[in-house]
């Protein structure tokens, strides 16, 4: 019944498995959560070129392409984009930025 090695590797092998299940289990939690916190918690930052964007209508304006109603439109375009932007993202505006390797939103 008690063969020398026979129960010491059936012992040893079960607690590898559970070893592995313990890690793989951890790993998968863990990158789960990080994933979370990532997406929905971590601040990130944005830019918003808001003097272009105005200066772009400005320009459509005083060359005739748009009209007094398509102008405030477009405003309200801009608040509309401005207030959709998730509680952790940053807006920044897009002259302040010294690096281009930031999310940028366009309205």
């Amino acid at each position: 019944m008690f063969v020398k090695g026979t129960i010491v590797n059936e012992d040893q092998n079960k607690d590898w498995k559970t070893i592995a299940k313990a890690v793989l289990i951890s790993t998968v939690i863990a990158t789960g959560i990080l994933a979370a916190y990532d997406n929905y918690f971590a601040q990130k930052i944005v830019a918003l070129d808001v003097k272009g964007y105005i200066a772009e209508q400005r320009d459509l304006y005083l060359s005739g392409k748009i009209n007094d109603d398509q102008l405030k439109e477009s405003f309200d375009r801009l608040e509309k984009v401005k207030e959709r932007v998730p509680k952790n993202r940053v807006i920044i505006l897009g002259d302040v930025l010294v690096r281009k390797n930031v999310e940028e939103i366009k309205p």
